[in-house]
């Protein structure tokens, strides 16, 4: 029995598929399927059934993960004790929108270089509930994402808050009046799909305010969304950090009118069975850092040169 041989045995438990584990591994499935072998045949028990469509746990594989989980993390904690927190080391795979991508995740990654120089980070930008699936199926580590998840399988952690600010192209304005029932009605409310957090932000102000838009276009990043409005194709909403520069810019026009937005809330979301020691030290990091109202920092630059 080997510590390659638990690793193995560890993340083919917990990820959607050999094939996700595999690749987390950086081993091809073969490999990763004959240490599952030897780790069975020192065992003498098997601990997935390959019967199925796909590979399930045993009874035992149920019984020892959570040893195993233990065992691998006081291998880590017997190598840190020596190497102390800078020994840190892995791949961690993670996930965060657009708006976390242009705040506060550049100076997160590089302060974790610092901190940690074995641990090698692999950012993902995607929409909410893509990333919640990925998280779920074991691609991602962990995620910066709106809301709380719904999943079991996963905890959420509160961690920051941004503000969303309605704008409109000057143009837009002078041809329609500023009252919101108004102005929905004839201009499309441009806003992020369905499956990003923003939705459910939407969802709350229409309930509260009685105002349904006519239509709806939706694109799936705030570079879009934001170009579109400037264009005075539609109406819509952007967080303040992303909206500041445009202003100021006189590329849209904010609508002091309008009912406000709440806040959106944010959350770490992990796994509930990830209990490894590296998970705690990125926790900390991220609360100390993760700030939504940060600049954002290619369209102030921008806006600075413009005046």
């Amino acid at each position: 029995m080997t510590l390659k041989q638990l690793e193995a045995f560890f993340w083919a438990a917990t990820c959607a598929s050999f094939a996700v584990a595999a690749e987390r591994l950086h081993l091809s499935v073969s490999t990763l399927s004959k240490r599952i072998s030897e780790l069975e045949a020192s065992l003498g028990e098997p601990l997935f059934d390959r019967g199925a469509y796909r590979a399930t746990l045993t009874a035992t594989g149920h019984a020892i993960l959570p040893r195993v989980s233990e065992l691998l993390n006081q291998s880590e904690a017997l190598r840190l004790s020596i190497q102390h927190e800078a020994g840190l080391q892995g791949h961690i795979r993670f996930g965060v929108g657009e708006l976390a991508s242009q705040t506060w995740l550049p100076r997160f990654i590089r302060l974790a270089v610092e901190r940690y120089p074995g641990l090698q980070l692999e950012p993902h930008v995607e929409i909410g509930s893509i990333m919640e699936q990925a998280l779920e199926n074991g691609e991602l580590d962990f995620t910066v994402a709106a809301g709380v998840s719904s999943r079991r399988s996963i905890a959420s952690r509160p961690l920051g808050q941004a503000e969303f600010v309605w704008v409109a192209a000057p143009g837009l304005l002078d041809a329609h009046e500023e009252h919101s029932t108004r102005l929905l009605q004839h201009a499309p409310l441009i806003t992020m799909p369905s499956g990003a957090g923003t939705h459910r932000m939407v969802e709350e102000w229409i309930s509260r305010t009685g105002v349904v838009p006519g239509r709806s276009l939706t694109c799936n990043t705030w570079s879009a969304v934001s170009a579109l409005l400037i264009e005075a194709v539609g109406v819509g909403f952007l967080p303040q950090a992303w909206a500041d520069p445009l202003l100021k810019r006189g590329l849209l026009e904010p609508l002091p009118k309008w009912q406000a937005l709440k806040p959106l809330h944010y959350s770490l979301q992990m796994r509930r069975d990830d209990s490894r020691l590296v998970m705690r030290s990125i926790q900390s990091l991220l609360e100390e850092l993760v700030d939504f109202g940060l600049p954002v920092s290619f369209l102030t630059s921008v806006s600075q040169k413009a005046h």
